[in-house]
This record gives structure tokens, C-alpha cells and sequence, in this order.
């Protein structure tokens, strides 16, 4: 599923935005999940979403293979540090969303 989409095929898809950071992670496979604030917008699992940098074109379209609700102290610290740098309020419920690309 790597085809990157065009502005127009992801007018009405649900978008997460990630830093840029991730973006190679993401396209070589070795990011294959987010940890997120749990919320009503999520997508849902078999979901197809597209990924950007901020208001930008898409770099990836991605299916969601799994949600599961996690507490930080399941996390391991590189990852809880993670949340801190990308200000997730870690006090707040998470969803570990597992995707493929």
C-alpha cells in the first residue's frame, strides 16, 4: 500500500499528522505503530488513513490493523519520552494504533 495519494484522493479520508521524524521510520516499515490521546475522532480498525507532515500533502496511505488502549507505564522509556516530546498528556487515555503501509 505505498502508493502516495494526491491531494484530492484524501479530501474526505481521515489524516493523522506526524513529525517529521517519522517519515523514513514509517516508510521502511521500521515504525509500524502511534501512540495517541484516546479520542471519538480516531480511526477505526480496517481503516484506511492518510499520513502528513502538518497541512501538507500525504506521504502514505495506511490501513489500520489494531487499537488497543495502553497506560504509559506499559511503554518502554524511549517511548514514553516520545510522548513527552510530541506533548501527548500522557495522565489522559492512550490507544496504540497499529498500522501497515
Amino acid at each position: 500500500m505505498r502508493e502516495i495519494p494526491g491531494k484530492n484522493d484524501c479530501e474526505f479520508m481521515k489524516t493523522l499528522w506526524f513529525k517529521s521524524e517519522f517519515v523514513a521510520p514509517i516508510l521502511s516499515g521500521e515504525k509500524r505503530d502511534t501512540i495517541r490521546a484516546q479520542s471519538t475522532r480516531l480511526p477505526r480498525v480496517g481503516d484506511v488513513v492518510a499520513f502528513s507532515v502538518g497541512p501538507r500533502t500525504p506521504f502514505a496511505r495506511c490501513r489500520i490493523d489494531r487499537i488497543e488502549t495502553v497506560t504509559p507505564s506499559e511503554l518502554p522509556q524511549d517511548r514514553s519520552q516520545q510522548l513527552a516530546r510530541c506533548a501527548i498528556d500522557a495522565t489522559k487515555p492512550l490507544v496504540r494504533l497499529t498500522f501497515s503501509v
